[in-house]
């Protein structure tokens, strides 16, 4: 509960600093607009992306299951490229995906 609390007071700091937030449910992260207009930018926005969705998610140790690890961890990417509302970086994430192979994609689409 202690984490929940400081992540959404992180957030409300954060969107009264003039920085732009993306958040859903019960994680967030912070970027700047121009950081959406370079591959650059957009590489560190999406490292950002996942390393709090993995903060978020549970790990292997905690529920035996790399599956459902993945799966957690696709849903809140997806929730946050969403809440940012930015088809180019969409678009981008997209393509990061699929360069990743065959065994990622069956991973993310399995129900």
């Amino acid at each position: 509960m202690r984490n929940l609390v400081q992540k959404t007071l992180l957030a409300a700091a954060l969107s009264m600093s003039g920085a732009a937030t993306a958040s859903e449910n019960e994680y967030a992260i912070t970027y700047s607009k121009s950081e959406l207009e370079s591959v650059t930018g957009q590489r560190a926005v999406l490292r950002r992306i996942q390393a709090a969705a993995k903060s978020y998610c549970p790990d292997y140790l905690e529920i035996r299951s790399h599956y459902d690890v993945r799966m957690c961890i696709n849903g809140v990417v997806d929730d946050l490229v969403a809440s940012i509302k930015h088809p180019r970086f969409t678009a981008f994430v997209e393509a990061q995906r699929r360069s990743r192979g065959p065994a990622a994609e069956l991973v993310a689409k399995q129900p």
